[in-house]
């Protein structure tokens, strides 16, 4: 399970048992931390998750600033409520490019809204998914 932080709303995306498809999930929306960490619990436990994937907000110039720091205190909470095993991934323009992918298939405005923090998680996950295949 991919997760692509953000101050008011966290994409999810899951892959498929094989490990090589990411797809989009669902959108919880950040109201309080114990409320979103319950949240994401329950989607983890409900889809059987092996493994969590926060996407890491780094700078362009690759440094961590206050987000990236957000993302690892979130990222240790949540994995510590689902017992699960954590790891954090480059995010730099996912939004961007899943904006533009949206763009390009034709979605409207009020669709990118809801669903672009879904595809940006997805395009983390596939990242992670297709780097796990390359390695010896």
């Amino acid at each position: 399970m991919a997760l692509d932080p953000g101050a008011a709303r966290f994409g999810v995306a899951l892959s498929d048992e094989t490990r090589t498809i990411a797809q989009p999930h669902v959108t919880v929306n950040r109201r309080s931390d114990q409320d979103l960490v319950r949240r994401l619990v329950e989607v983890a436990r409900e889809n059987q998750v092996g493994e969590l994937v926060m996407g890491l907000p780094l700078r362009m110039d690759g440094s961590e600033g206050p987000e990236a720091a957000e993302a690892r205190r979130l990222g240790a909470l949540l994995a510590d409520a689902a017992r699960l095993p954590l790891r954090f991934a480059d995010e730099r323009l996912t939004s961007r490019q899943a904006e533009r992918e949206m763009i390009r298939r034709g979605d409207s405005r009020q669709r990118r809204r809801q669903l672009g923090d879904q595809v940006a998680a997805a395009l983390l996950l596939q990242g992670v998914l297709a780097g796990a295949r390359t390695r010896p």
